[in-house]
């Protein structure tokens, strides 16, 4: 029988962590239900697009509402998908269902596993993930940080000192390189940071700016999984503001 690890008690995730606001609820679902409900259709919308490039507005079916397309005495209503499925993450997880999918949404984004539908979300499979990243991601924070440092640092070298570019240009170019292998939130930082140490009349001041744009809402989704132990791993490398700032933006892109 595959066993799935539980977690003796929650998680620092579930205390640190900021959750989005709940949009309006029309129903009849618990607010902590709808914010699940919430989040799983954000997270794909968000994962869809990270993999296809394409802006394609996920729509759950409304049969996991417990709505039948068969509206007859004769046939019985279905049970509410996402009720079941709030209960079974955190019966299985031991984690807050909503920071449970956004922490298993993240593991996604960094790899090719096909998406889960709602009916799979509590899975042995999709639970093992979150346990298996939970437990090495705390571990290895500080590590991982100083690593993609390490690469970032080469890159640049490699473009400035190797091809000729100017600092600006050596920083944009590595950030863009898939090579480098750098995370949303380290490249939302270096590029932030770059455009505003460099003369600010160079173009590529703004063209850095723009390009923390692109990679901004994938920052805030990261870092605010985890603020506490962000703030204490990379310290003033997380531009002034964007600790409140990952907050509100991500509010406001789920209500869109």
């Amino acid at each position: 029988m595959e066993m799935v690890r539980r977690f003796s008690k929650q998680p620092t995730v579930s205390s640190n962590s900021t959750a989005p606001v709940v949009s309006n609820n029309e129903s009849g679902l618990s607010p902590e239900v709808q914010l699940f409900k919430d989040t799983y259709v954000f997270e794909r919308r968000v994962l869809e697009k990270y993999r296809t490039g394409k802006e394609e507005k996920y729509k759950p079916s409304s049969s996991y509402d417990g709505v039948s397309k068969w509206n007859t005495p004769e046939v019985k209503k279905p049970k509410n998908a996402w009720e079941e499925k709030f209960k079974a993450v955190q019966s299985k997880s031991g984690l807050e269902p909503s920071a449970y999918l956004r922490i298993l949404f993240k593991v996604l984004r960094g790899s090719s596993i096909a998406i889960p539908t709602v009916t799979q979300l509590a899975s042995n499979q999709m639970v093992e993930l979150v346990s298996d990243f939970l437990g090495d991601h705390f571990k290895d924070l500080r590590s991982q940080f100083v690593a993609e440092s390490q690469r970032a640092q080469q890159a640049v070298r490699t473009y400035n000192q190797g091809a000729g570019y100017s600092l600006g240009l050596s920083v944009y170019y590595a950030i863009l390189d898939a090579k480098t292998g750098l995370s949303p939130l380290f490249k939302y930082c270096l590029a932030t940071e770059t455009s505003k140490k460099i003369n600010q009349e160079d173009p590529v001041s703004g063209k850095l700016f723009a390009l923390a744009k692109e990679y901004e809402l994938l920052a805030a989704m990261d870092y605010t999984l985890f603020p506490k132990q962000y703030d204490e791993v990379w310290g003033e490398v997380i531009p002034e503001g964007f600790r409140v700032a990952a907050c509100k933006m991500l509010n406001l892109a789920m209500e869109r």
